[in-house]
């Protein structure tokens, strides 16, 4: 018999988020591939950059289809939706990680929350609850690849991390171990994705990795409405 999981295809959550507002937390299903794409059109081009390392105008069928298809087990996403007046769900945010198929025990992660829902404490909600996830999984670690911005950078980063991270391409990836969050693991994690928000460095989610969407360099500026998480 399978052990109990809290995360499972019926999952669902409601929460307050920091301003007072409510949301609900559950797993992503094929439908919602319409939710994804309004959410994408939401971000700003700074977001956009800092999530798929391009100034994506839209996200294309196949990108919405491979999105919105996690098997619960090793691909697993949850959103956060809220209601709108008229009581549609509106997309806030999604977490996501992909077991590695040759070390299982290791997932890459990566989150994405739309500018209008950041500050309000969902991304660190949202990183809780997919650490939760991963566990009842099996996950050990989860893998961070970051695009370091400078020599400061790397030395903040690095009074955070439990270990040395390996170089691989343009990148350092951080293995972080869920079992450990007293010592480093979960501020590492959430400094990264607090750093992240703010523009400084970029989390290279699996999207970028499998999809192989094509990198460029970062605009030198940003429209004006398209304001800092």
């Amino acid at each position: 018999m399978q052990p109990y999981r809290r995360f499972h295809p019926r999952y669902r959550e409601r929460l307050a988020l920091a301003d007072g507002t409510w949301a609900e937390l559950r797993m992503v299903r094929p439908e919602d591939a319409p939710l994804l794409r309004d959410g994408f059109e939401r971000l700003s081009p700074r977001s956009r950059f800092q999530r798929f390392l391009s100034a994506k105008p839209r996200l294309s069928a196949d990108e919405l289809l491979y999105l919105t298809s996690a098997d619960g087990e090793r691909h697993v996403a949850l959103g956060a939706v809220a209601r709108s007046p008229a009581g549609k769900e509106v997309g806030l945010g999604v977490a996501r990680f992909f077991r590695l198929e040759q070390t299982p025990e290791v997932a890459e992660v990566a989150i994405t929350v739309v500018d209008d829902a950041q500050g309000k404490g969902l991304g660190r909600i949202l990183m809780d609850r997919l650490v939760e996830a991963a566990s009842e999984r099996g996950v050990e670690c989860f893998e961070f690849r970051v695009l370091a911005g400078n020599l400061a950078m790397y030395k903040l980063v690095q009074t955070l991390a439990p270990c040395e991270p390996e170089q691989d391409e343009d990148a350092l990836c951080f293995r972080v171990p869920l079992s450990a969050p007293t010592r480093g693991g979960y501020e590492l994690m959430r400094a990264l994705l607090a750093l992240a928000a703010q523009g400084a460095l970029t989390l290279i989610g699996p999207t970028c990795r499998r999809r192989v969407l094509p990198r460029t360099s970062p605009p030198e500026s940003y429209p004006e409405e398209a304001r800092s998480p």
